[in-house]
């Protein structure tokens, strides 16, 4: 898939400027006539896409007459991002300092309906539906997407996505099956997740963002290219399997035997992708610990057992690290624990 979406976005690119070598030379790369995309890594074609997105959205800005997005403007909204304490707060402030550059990133809206939220994305250009705007948005959506989730350092699912155009521009992109329904000319786009994300402590600093990571999941989304996917996203998937299933966090030599290779080479791979064993099983402990909190009436001993800690006071000092709050504290606020129970019986 990775290759088809970055095939597409490379055409579109090379009819609006002539040539597509400012991509390949973006990441250190030559273009060469016998390469095809399939040789390249999943990281490098994402960066590249997203590039050639960013550049093909300055010039749809400046054809339209507006000031394109400056570096020191998304630097203000990173600034404002990863000082969030949760990941509604990091949304409600995206939204304001969209507001305060003149809309140049667009505008954005979050809206709550029982368990669902939508963010609403709004690009501000002149025209109607274009090929080009098009997988502008798209790709706009998706990185919304990711950046939310790399906030939180946790995946956030998408139920349903939505773009603002017609359904034949939208087909005439001729992209493969996305992973999540798309739906088409309903006056908005923007994405549908779970509100219970909406709670998440924010867990990225401004040091953080730059060794950021590129996360869409247009380069992320087949199951037949579970091996291409991020080193993260499979030791996550491993580590929560256990967690849930058995109550442990598996060792670091047991990934190794689950994903090959050796203990330096996977301690590389995620070093690469600005992570570490220690900041996945953190990540791990701290979604569930939140689901049982709001969603069982189990003890704060029995949740302390269940994450794989020593005993409560280690998990009420690592639950406090990542809040702010106690556990028991949280469990109050949020409306959760028994009293969820018996409403839903």
């Amino acid at each position: 898939m990775a290759e088809s979406v970055a095939e597409r976005v490379f055409a579109i690119y090379s009819e609006a400027f002539g040539s597509i070598e400012p991509l390949f030379e973006h990441v250190g790369q030559r273009p060469d006539g016998q390469r095809t995309l399939s040789s390249l890594p999943v990281a490098d074609l994402a960066r590249m896409t997203s590039f050639a997105i960013n550049q093909l959205a300055r010039r749809d800005a400046v054809m339209a007459g507006r000031q394109g997005l400056r570096g020191c403007d998304w630097r203000v909204v990173m600034y404002s991002l990863t000082s969030a304490r949760t990941l509604r707060e990091a949304i409600v402030r995206c939204c304001e300092c969209f507001e305060a550059i003149d809309w140049r990133c667009g505008k954005m809206a979050l809206r709550t309906h029982g368990d669902t939220a939508q963010l609403e994305l709004e690009a501000v250009r002149a025209g109607g539906s274009t090929s080009t705007g098009c997988l502008i948005d798209l790709f706009g959506v998706m990185e919304i997407h990711g950046l939310l989730g790399w906030l939180i350092d946790h995946p956030i699912g998408v139920r349903s996505a939505w773009l603002n155009h017609l359904p034949g521009v939208f087909a005439s992109l001729d992209l493969p099956p996305l992973p999540f329904p798309v739906r088409l000319a309903e006056g908005w786009s923007g994405f549908d997740f779970s509100a219970s994300l909406l709670d998440y402590p924010v867990m990225r600093s401004w040091e953080d963002q730059q060794r950021r990571p590129l996360s869409n999941l247009l380069f992320v989304s087949s199951v037949r290219e579970t091996d291409r996917m991020p080193t993260e996203t499979r030791v996550r998937g491993i580590a929560m399997a256990a967690l849930k299933s058995e109550g442990r966090l598996p060792a670091f030599g047991e990934l190794v035997n689950a994903l090959g290779g050796s203990e330096a080479t996977l301690r590389r791979q995620l070093a690469r992708e600005g992570t570490s064993y220690r900041q996945v099983r953190e990540s791990c402990r701290r979604e569930l610990a939140l689901h049982l909190l709001r969603r069982t009436g189990m003890s704060i001993e029995d949740i302390a057992g269940r994450l794989d800690y020593c005993d409560s006071d280690a998990f009420r000092q690592a639950f406090r690290a990542w809040t702010g709050h106690s556990p028991t504290a949280y469990r109050h606020d949020s409306g959760g624990g028994v009293g969820i129970q018996k409403l839903a019986g």
